[in-house]
C-alpha cells in the first residue's frame, strides 16, 4: 500500500530518510554517489516545512553524508547511530569498540587481491562491497563468516544489497530514531521513516511501535514496513507531493 502524502502533517510529524537506495540510487562505488541540486533544494524545503524535524539516516559517516549533499548540513544519523546530529549541533553517541586490527588486515588483504572488491571503513565497523564483482559472493561470504566467528557479541553482521557489513551491535537505526525523538526539534512528533534495505528494518520496528509510518522502498524483500514506494524516483515524487499538499492547505 502506498503512503498518502496528505496524511503526513508537517506540524506534528518527524521525517526520517535513508540515503542510499532511498534518496539516491545505489552506485557501484560508494564514493560515486552525489545528490543533484533539485534533491538538495527539495530537502531544504522539507526541513523548513517540518520546522527542523527532518533527518537523514545512514550507515555512512556524517561527513560522507555531507559530501553527498554538497556540504549542505542536515540533521543526520551516521554509522547506524554511532553519530547523531540534530539541529546544527552534533551529539556523538557512545563510541563503539573498534574492530580488531587482525580482522581489518584480513579484509584489506582480501580487497587488494580481488579486483572489484571494495572495503569501506566506518565508525566502529567496515563494509565489504562486491557489487562490481558479484561472482566473488561465495568467497566474500566464506571470509566474513570466518571473521564473525572470531568476534565477540559486540558486533553483528548485516547482509545488505551486494555488501557485507560488520557493525557495532550497540547501534542501529531504530535506536537512533528514538534518540532523535527525545531532542527539541523532534519530540512529541509522529515518526515517518523511509528506507530500502535490511538495515532499515530496525527503524521500521521502532516506528511501528510508536504508531508512526514505516515505508519500504522497493518490492524485493519481506519487510516490517506498513507502506511501500517503488524506487528513489518514486520517493522524490512522494516528497514533492508532501510539499504540494502543504502548500495547498496553507
Amino acid at each position: 500500500m502506498r503512503p498518502d502524502p496528505k496524511q503526513i502533517h508537517t506540524e506534528t510529524s518527524a521525517l526520517f530518510l535513508d540515503v542510499d537506495g532511498t534518496l539516491v540510487d545505489i552506485q557501484d562505488r560508494p564514493e560515486d554517489v552525489h545528490a543533484d541540486a533539485e534533491l538538495i533544494s527539495l530537502l531544504q524545503e522539507l526541513l523548513s516545512l517540518f520546522d527542523g524535524a527532518m533527518a537523514l539516516i545512514s550507515g555512512r559517516s556524517i561527513s560522507d553524508i555531507d559530501r553527498i549533499f554538497g556540504g549542505v548540513v542536515f540533521p543526520a544519523v551516521g554509522a547506524h547511530g554511532a553519530e547523531l546530529r540534530h539541529s546544527r549541533t552534533t551529539a556523538q553517541a557512545e563510541p563503539p569498540e573498534p574492530l580488531p586490527d587482525q580482522v581489518l588486515e584480513r579484509l584489506q588483504v582480501f580487497a587488494e587481491q580481488h579486483n572489484g572488491i571494495q572495503l569501506e571503513h566506518k565508525q566502529g565497523g567496515v563494509s565489504l562491497h562486491y557489487r562490481r564483482a558479484p561472482e566473488l559472493l561465495p568467497q566474500c561470504r566464506l571470509l566474513i563468516g570466518e571473521l564473525m566467528s572470531q568476534l565477540e557479541t559486540k558486533f553483528r553482521l548485516i547482509e545488505g544489497k551486494m555488501v557485507f557489513e560488520i557493525a557495532p551491535r550497540q547501534h542501529n537505526k531504530g535506536e537512533a530514531i528514538r534518540q532523535l525523538l527525545r531532542t527539541d526539534n523532534f519530540k512529541n512528533r509522529e515518526p515517518v521513516f523511509v528506507g530500502d534495505d535490511v538495515t532499515d528494518e530496525d527503524g521500521f520496528v521502532v516506528v511501528n511501535a510508536l504508531d508512526g509510518q514505516s515505508i519500504r522502498v522497493g518490492h524485493d524483500a519481506p519487510t516490517k514496513a506498513r507502506y511501500v514506494l517503488d524506487d528513489a524516483a518514486d520517493v522524490r515524487r512522494w516528497l514533492k507531493s508532501i510539499v504540494a499538499a502543504n502548500r495547498n492547505s496553507s
